[in-house]
């Protein structure tokens, strides 16, 4: 599976799963307030004030750098599951 690292489609699909997954969170804290936890990625911040939009700015796939890519990808799998 690793030959899938890093690749665009894997990188977007990522992105998308994690704006979905941002938008039920925020559904759910407009009901319930925000839940102050630590973040898993980020465990000096609380999850509730990541910012979600930076880092999907920061983590996205560009053309030719396939070792940042890669990274962007695993960064972006670790954000799926602290959300």
């Amino acid at each position: 599976m690793t030959h899938l690292l890093g690749r665009q489609d894997c990188v977007e699909s990522l992105r998308r799963d994690l704006i979905d997954i941002q938008g039920a969170v925020l559904d759910v804290f407009s009901r319930t307030g925000p839940v102050r936890f630590p973040s898993w990625k980020f465990p000096d911040k609380l999850s509730c004030n990541l910012d979600l939009v930076s880092l999907l700015e920061q983590y996205d796939f560009v053309d030719g750098e396939e070792e940042f890519n890669q990274h962007s990808h695993i960064v972006l799998l670790e954000l799926v599951i602290d959300r």
